[in-house]
């Protein structure tokens, strides 16, 4: 079989899948089982070995990442049933005041969004940020996608996200070090398209129904129509005092967020300070173990849920609600596995990588651009880093790039470019009251800004010879 046959069926291969996904609109499950039962059959595989590679990818995919995505998706849940994402929130918001707010709203995203997908943040922190921009008469044009951004490039880049849990299981990385390198590369990220939102002009209005209750409040206070002050850290109205009563404390609600990061990056990086039989070694390399240090962190919520912790409802119910959370990411792993395991049994990687060596191209970019284009063909971020980093692992030998590398590159190009194809735009931009047009000039310019100043990052990082 010819190199320019085998090229030929890798990109239609790659040409099916975005049309049948963004054109078509079937689901990405079904689309990538065709696409790689396809591409093993007109590759020359036969039947019978494409579906035994098939079963074997996703299972061993499965088996190395499963259990992390379930418990990263329970963690999630419990973090925003128990109100501890709300109290973040609130306590970011008591460090900064005045026109400082949005750094609060994008560092109360940024903190919850490791455990939780954008879209979950938007939809529960949106009532907030509206009544923060009711009361300061900021535009939510600015707030509400600052809102989605921070979360937004932590579910792209920083484990227990789905998207990066598959990508590092997919591309071989440790979990420590794919955490620690994807912050270094996300903050700047975040703040560079904080500061694009925060230079937009245009003025739009909260939605009505999000602040008609402070309205109301004014008018019955008899103060002519002013608005009521809205308590953002705890001394407020009785109805926000009862609110905040009933939040957990902000040392409980942080503990199941870092937790588990401090004991997969100590076992990434401190456990080898001691001696192969060291008990102490033992112990923290059991411990930060990422299913351990996870399920650790899910124990570490309980107490969010106070008397309730003991309840069928916290310790069935939520789980459940977790497990059907995952589902899809797990099924969208597991097949992203199977795509790797076909592409690396035949000679696609090994032709890829000398195309792209005779084009003079450097290799860091072509995770990022993979990446990239699935994303803004596609609409998903997890699609997008996932899909690529599948496509990536086989290549990574012959291109001579790290695992480490190639997953920081697909995190970033998986960020380029939110716009009407994604849920995700379509909840902030309606949630937050904006036009589409408002839409693509805030979100979509500010996702595609995070992504190459990441992208920056990582090519500087790669250059040097730190990744």
């Amino acid at each position: 079989m010819s190199d320019a046959y085998t090229l030929f069926a890798f990109g239609a291969a790659i040409a099916a899948l975005v049309l049948l996904i963004a054109k078509f609109k079937v689901h990405p499950v079904a689309t990538l089982f065709i696409i790689v039962t396809s591409l093993g059959l007109v590759l020359g595989m036969g039947g019978a070995k494409t579906i035994e590679l098939v079963t074997t990818g996703f299972g061993n995919t499965l088996a190395s990442v499963g259990l992390l995505v379930i418990f990263g998706c329970v963690l999630g849940k419990m973090l925003e049933l128990s109100g501890a994402a709300l109290r973040i929130t609130k306590a970011a918001l008591s460090l900064f005041s005045g026109k400082k707010v949005p750094w609060a709203v994008a560092l109360a995203s940024t903190v919850v969004g490791i455990p939780l997908i954008a879209d979950t943040v938007v939809l529960m922190l949106i009532p907030v940020v509206s009544a923060i921009a009711y009361q300061s008469k900021m535009s939510m044009m600015r707030l509400g996608p600052i809102l989605y951004i921070g979360a937004y490039v932590m579910t792209s880049l920083v484990p227990p996200g789905p998207g990066p849990l598959a990508a590092t299981s997919l591309l071989g990385v440790d979990l420590g070090e794919a955490t620690l390198w994807g912050l270094v590369v996300a903050i700047p990220g975040i703040i560079v398209a904080t500061i694009y939102l925060l230079t937009i002009k245009t003025h739009v209005d909260p939605k009505p129904e999000f602040t008609d209750h402070l309205a109301g409040a004014g008018a019955a206070a008899g103060d002519g129509g002013g608005k009521p002050r809205l308590s953002l850290g705890g001394s407020g109205t009785d109805a926000d005092g009862e609110t905040e009563r009933e939040l957990p404390p902000l040392w409980m609600s942080l503990v199941p967020i870092f937790l588990p990061i401090v004991l997969i990056m100590s076992s990434s990086f401190v456990v080898d300070l001691f001696e192969a039989d060291n008990a102490v070694g033992g112990v923290l390399a059991f411990l930060g173990e990422p299913v351990i240090a996870l399920f650790i962190g899910c124990l570490a919520a309980l107490p969010l849920f106070g008397r309730r912790w003991s309840s069928k409802e916290t310790l069935n119910d939520l789980f459940e609600a977790g497990l059907k959370l995952a589902a899809m990411p797990l099924a969208l792993t597991g097949v992203g596995g199977a795509l790797a395991t076909i592409i690396r049994d035949t000679e696609v990687a090994d032709s890829v990588a000398e195309m792209i060596q005779d084009w003079g191209l450097s290799p860091i970019i072509v995770p990022f651009l993979v990446a990239a284009a699935i994303c803004t063909i596609t609409g998903s971020n997890i699609l997008g880093v996932m899909t690529a980093a599948a496509i990536m692992e086989p290549l990574a030998e012959g291109l001579g790039i790290s695992a480490l590398a190639i997953y920081l590159a697909c995190g970033t190009g998986a960020q380029i470019m939110k716009h009407a194809n994604s849920s995700g735009f379509w909840v902030t931009t309606t949630l937050s009251n904006m036009t589409v047009g408002q839409g693509i000039r805030s979100i979509g310019v500010a996702s595609a800004l995070s992504g190459v100043t990441g992208f920056a990052i990582v090519y500087a990082l790669y250059g040097f010879g730190v990744i």
